[in-house]
């Protein structure tokens, strides 16, 4: 078969089956569409696909046929955290009470610390799960960021989906998960920075040394050029092809100057869409964020699923899945839950925090990437910890409705104030 074919007969797939499946069984409203795309790739993948029709499998995802869905996901993945950059909202920062502080910053520690233990315990208990050249500390924090994300975009549609966008908890669960990626992204260009010069294909711990100040000195200087510009870049409010181009030569630009400093290339992309001036980060999203999240994000999808063989026989598969499951979902909600409880919010609306902010998807699915590509984890880790951001992001939206269905629940979700969002304008149809 033509590969020209073969490549219309995958997208189409890619872009059709998840959707098909997803309005067929009717799982909107229990899951959102994007672990409907994960489930679908990795049943795609040598987990299903490759068992079932071995064949098939072989013509349509061999190492050739694979080369052009290889390009379409890089660009998707570059694309992507060019978007969680723009949805960065530096006033998520500002305004916020001590209490949003504390509740956001145990939401990070909480299942980061938890994760850590656990990748203790997987290197001494499983150590071929370890990369050839990484140390015990150095997978140990792997995991524990594995453990500590929390999808901002996924949540976007599960808080759709639910009803609770613009909602005091929809509100205060985006502020928290903004915190998270940001603490994500530092924690993992820390540990990749760390770890510069001791993969095979890194430039050296001295070019990241050097390079990383000199990409923060151009990041602060583009800032205000680009804040100069704005206004010139839109035409009644929106943004013309020529400026979107431009937006999108300084994502490229910015993550080729990252990935060639030793970090991944997707920092340079969410740096860039964090920089971004506020009048253009809408515009920008209006004209980008539909188009990638809908349209290229599923490539990236079957090229995980291709990585991820899930063997429940395999050494260690299980008891990984189930110890990084535990720890990366109890940790979330409980060091969510508990920190709101202490700052003053009633059980389901903490319970429901912890719930919303557990939920992994697209995020963890980058990171995992970004942590097998780098030779940090085994292909059988990658896999487990894949399967464990499946089950956590499934688990969100049950569990949230059964948190706040409970006495008090749903009154309290939109009408009253609450300690974390004092000395926060919240919209006023929900204070």
């Amino acid at each position: 078969m033509r590969a020209d074919l073969i490549f219309l007969i995958q997208v189409l797939v890619i872009l059709v089956l998840p959707v098909a499946a997803w309005r067929v069984l009717r799982l909107r409203p229990v899951m959102p569409l994007v672990v409907v795309q994960i489930l679908v790739g990795i049943a795609l993948g040598p987990t299903l696909l490759g068992r079932v029709a071995p064949e098939f499998y072989r013509l349509f995802f061999n190492s050739a046929t694979l080369t052009p869905l290889s390009g379409v996901a890089s660009l998707a993945v570059t694309l992507f955290g060019f978007i969680t950059g723009l949805h960065l909202d530096p006033q998520t920062f500002s305004g916020r009470s001590r209490s949003f502080a504390v509740v956001a910053s145990s939401s990070v520690i909480v299942p980061t610390v938890a994760g850590v233990l656990a990748g203790l315990w997987i290197a001494v208990r499983h150590p071929a799960e370890l990369g050839e050249w990484v140390g015990l500390v150095a997978f140990a924090m792997a995991i524990g960021v594995s453990c500590g994300v929390t999808a901002l975009p996924v949540l976007g549609a599960i808080l759709r989906e639910m009803n609770l966008m613009g909602r005091r908890i929809g509100d205060l669960a985006l502020g928290i998960a903004a915190i998270n990626d940001v603490a994500l992204w530092m924690l993992l260009a820390l540990l990749i920075a760390s770890l510069a010069g001791e993969a095979p294909d890194s430039p050296g711990v001295l070019v990241t040394l050097l390079g990383l100040p000199v990409y923060l000195v151009m990041v602060r200087a583009v800032r205000p050029w680009l804040k100069r510009i704005a206004t010139t870049l839109l035409t009644d409010g929106r943004l013309t092809e020529r400026a979107l181009a431009a937006a999108c030569a300084v994502a490229f630009g910015s993550a080729i100057m990252t990935q060639t400093i030793g970090l991944h290339y997707i920092f340079g992309a969410f740096m860039a869409g964090a920089l971004m001036p506020d009048e253009l980060r809408r515009p920008i999203l209006d004209r980008l964020e539909v188009v990638v999240i809908g349209l290229l994000m599923p490539f990236f999808f079957i090229l995980t699923g291709l990585r991820t063989l899930i063997d429940f026989n395999s050494a260690g598969f299980l008891e990984i899945f189930v110890v990084t499951t535990a720890l990366a979902v109890f940790g979330k909600i409980g060091g969510t839950a508990l920190a709101a409880r202490l700052m003053g919010e009633p059980w389901p609306i903490a319970l429901g925090l912890g719930g919303l902010v557990q939920t992994k998807g697209l995020m963890e699915l980058i990171v995992l990437t970004i942590l097998l590509e780098r030779g940090i984890i085994s292909t059988n880790m990658f896999s487990a910890l894949i399967l464990m951001a499946v089950v956590s992001t499934m688990l969100a939206m049950p569990v949230t409705r059964l948190v706040l269905r409970q006495k008090g629940g749903m009154t309290t979700v939109g009408t009253q104030p609450g300690a974390l969002c004092r000395q926060h304008r919240w919209p006023p149809s929900d204070t």
